[in-house]
């Protein structure tokens, strides 16, 4: 089977799982250049069904990662985000601003996100953390 399939597998688990609360899904990644068997997907939800992210993680590797793991035999890294979460920004999205490929962005989400994280004028409101990290090395 190929890497393809395995990706619209994952693609349609993941819509079946989140249903209407699904912001968008990004495929990223070494695999689109076809240079690694390893599928790098971003899942980014409006809310948190549960308050406890490590639960949402946990219910994604149980019920979407594995599975399609096993069914197809590719590896799957994820990063899986809270819309709050998605808008501080994260190392990931360097990979992704690399290459990627959007397969689901309800009302254009994550193509405006990436737009704000990449503009000049905008892109540091998504770095939440930078002050207290300043503030630290200071000391």
């Amino acid at each position: 089977m190929s890497i393809e399939e395995a990706k619209r597998r994952l693609f349609q688990r993941i819509m079946e799982f989140y249903g209407d609360n699904l912001l968008s899904v990004v495929f990223y990644g070494a695999h689109l250049k076809g240079e690694l068997d390893e599928i790098d997907v971003l899942v980014i939800i409006d809310k948190p069904y549960d308050p406890v992210k490590l639960n949402r993680v946990a219910d994604f590797i149980e019920k979407i990662k594995e599975p399609v793991e096993k069914e197809y035999g590719y590896f799957i890294a994820f990063e899986l985000y809270t819309r709050e979460e998605a808008e501080n920004f994260h190392a990931s999205y360097l990979d992704i601003a690399k290459a990627y490929d959007v397969v689901y962005d309800k009302g254009d989400y994550f193509k405006n996100l990436l737009k704000r994280m990449t503009h000049p004028d905008t892109s540091m409101e998504h770095v939440k953390y930078l002050t207290t990290i300043e503030i630290l090395k200071d000391e």
